[in-house]
């Protein structure tokens, strides 16, 4: 599925992003915190990203969490459908952003 490979796509870049970020700081934490990161299975990196990270990295770990969402709503059949009305979203919108989870109805 093409949505399907752009979600993975980004998500691999923002974890690239995440740990660029941990590489470059001062803070002998952060690179320990790379050796953990690495270490955790894709299921779990998420929660020990957030967890640890301060919020400097916050857009990051939200946009990962709407990207998960995404990819876990292709899993069980109901990626493409609004979370709120459960109305198809438009091809338009899954178009500009592939983890979009609410129709134009319902998006704020």
């Amino acid at each position: 599925m093409y949505h399907q490979q752009r979600l993975n796509d980004e998500i691999a870049q923002v974890k690239l992003n995440i740990l660029t970020m941990l590489s470059k700081s001062a803070y002998p934490a952060h690179h320990h915190l790379i050796q953990i990161l690495d270490n955790k299975a894709n299921n779990e990196w998420l929660d020990c990203a957030a967890e640890k990270l301060g919020p400097e990295y916050a857009i990051l770990i939200s946009r990962m969490t709407k990207l998960e969402a995404a990819v876990s709503q292709i899993e069980i059949g109901q990626y493409g459908y609004c979370c709120d009305c459960e109305e198809k979203i438009s091809a338009k919108l899954l178009e500009q952003d592939p983890a979009t989870q609410r129709c134009i109805k319902c998006a704020p």
